[in-house]
């Protein structure tokens, strides 16, 4: 487990943005559900990457994500990278950043809520995430807390302690991982 300190906070941090941009991000949210029901699988190339840039154990990890997320990943991995990125630990982060909602503990049916609530009843969200123990809350509990857990799969994977900080803090606008969120957010 790790400090405190190196802990992300959940996104209750994030600014609230204007109503209209936020019915804006929801009805994206809403068109990306839509979009992730039939995602394409990896063809040999994205293979060619996940084997370049992580580790047997972090490929495992990878697979357990759905293939909407790995999808995801691959795309914020590409945007870094025309970008100039070639920091391997940011890469590595880049392709496990969402690791924390694999294995089926953030099913698709509740990233639209999730989305709806944060945006419009961030109270109720924060209430209905407190707590893994009741079943109905366990998938918004990991939703809220995929950043520390996919940080804690990965250092369990053998990525590197700063690739773990990055995939930690990767909801934080301002922390060490800027870059990941900038690109994270915009996609």
């Amino acid at each position: 487990m790790s400090s405190p300190t190196q802990r992300s906070t959940p996104p209750k941090s994030r600014s609230s943005p204007p109503t209209a941009n936020r019915w804006q991000t929801a009805q994206y949210r809403v068109w990306q559900f839509w979009r992730s029901l039939l995602p394409r699988p990896l063809d040999i190339s994205e293979r060619a990457i996940l084997d370049a840039y992580l580790p047997p154990a972090g490929r495992s990890l990878f697979a357990t994500m759905t293939r909407n997320d790995q999808r995801h990943s691959l795309t914020v991995f590409a945007a870094l990278r025309e970008r100039g990125c070639d920091d391997a630990d940011l890469l590595a982060a880049a392709l496990l950043h969402d690791s924390g909602k694999g294995a089926g503990r953030v099913r698709l049916w509740v990233r639209p809520p999730f989305v709806l609530l944060r945006a419009f009843a961030p109270g109720m969200l924060r209430w209905l995430a407190r707590d893994a123990a009741a079943w109905w809350r366990r998938p918004f509990y990991y939703a809220w807390r995929h950043a520390d857990v996919g940080a804690d799969l990965a250092a369990a994977a053998g990525l590197s302690e700063r690739a773990v900080l990055l995939i930690r803090t990767h909801h934080l606008p301002n922390g060490p991982a800027a870059e990941l969120h900038a690109v994270d957010d915009a996609l």
